[in-house]
């Protein structure tokens, strides 16, 4: 299926420009509206009122929540009509996965950044990309938020292990793999031989018009997560497609290694699907 509706997440965190920037640049190459959604944050009482909320500081952090929500806003507008591009933004008070969720029923892919432990204002980003690549009905591309990434997919480095969830994950990826120069399906230390699956899994790209080559490597004492970002350096990959492995139960996160370490340590945009 084609990218024709691309949900970006807008919020307040320094990576915003470099997200905007990139989600626009999909949007132009797929000939895609773009959809943006900034999530206000319930107010959080601090510990220190003691049970008593002062009116005054729910009335303030609403007005700041609000004067981030229009700033943001305006700068996706701003770039917007540089490039003449379709937009609809859209403004929601709630928790974020959740309202992000909603919305991504409606559309083919979400787009949001990497969560940032060291931003000081990261309430409702730092941790919204772990719960959505496992809970969103649509893949994930999640944004590093170091660097920047308005031309990414040429080559494209695909997690593969013949399960559920790479299969899905390569899946959801065509509209990228289509257009890449160069996809690379790579296996990290497998125990079985792999040739009669990874035959039929080539083939059925070729299909697709998708010329992909596979490798398969060891990479002793190095979890999954570790050597596919080795991986994405080795191979000189600039995007990387896997499989999300956890589950999301009454918002307590229990994510699998590999896309634990993942959205961590990520150096370049990845595509999640679960």
């Amino acid at each position: 299926m084609p990218i024709k509706t691309i949900l970006l997440h807008l919020n307040n965190d320094p990576q915003l420009e470099q997200r905007i920037e990139a989600a626009l640049g999909l949007a132009v190459e797929h000939g895609a509206v773009l959809k943006a959604l900034y999530t206000i944050a319930e107010v959080t009482v601090p510990t220190s009122f003691m049970g008593y909320v002062p009116p005054e500081f729910i009335e303030q952090s609403r007005r700041e929540e609000e004067k981030q929500a229009a700033a943001a806003k305006a700068k996706l507008e701003g770039m917007a009509a540089r490039i003449d591009q379709e937009i609809e933004i859209v403004i929601e008070e709630g928790y974020a996965p959740d309202l992000l969720s909603d919305h991504a029923v409606a559309c083919d892919l979400i787009v949001l950044g990497q969560g940032d432990p060291d931003a000081e204002n990261n309430a409702q980003s730092r941790y919204v990309a772990d719960e959505l690549v496992v809970s969103s009905p649509r893949p994930v591309l999640v944004i590093p938020c170091a660097g920047k990434y308005p031309d990414f997919g040429r080559h494209i480095l695909v997690g593969w292990n013949n399960s559920r969830e790479s299969s899905r994950a390569l899946h959801e990826a065509m509209p990228f793999l289509a257009k890449a120069e160069k996809v690379t399906l790579l296996s990290v230390n497998a125990k079985d031989d792999e040739t009669y699956e990874t035959e039929h899994v080539l083939a059925h790209l070729k299909r697709h018009g998708v010329n992909a080559t596979f490798k398969s490597g060891q990479w002793p004492g190095i979890g999954v997560g570790d050597a596919l970002l080795d991986a994405l350096v080795d191979y000189s990959a600039d995007m990387l497609v896997m499989g999300a492995y956890g589950h999301s139960r009454l918002r307590e996160m229990i994510l699998g290694g590999a896309t634990e370490s993942i959205l961590s340590q990520m150096t370049a945009p990845v595509l999640f699907a679960h």
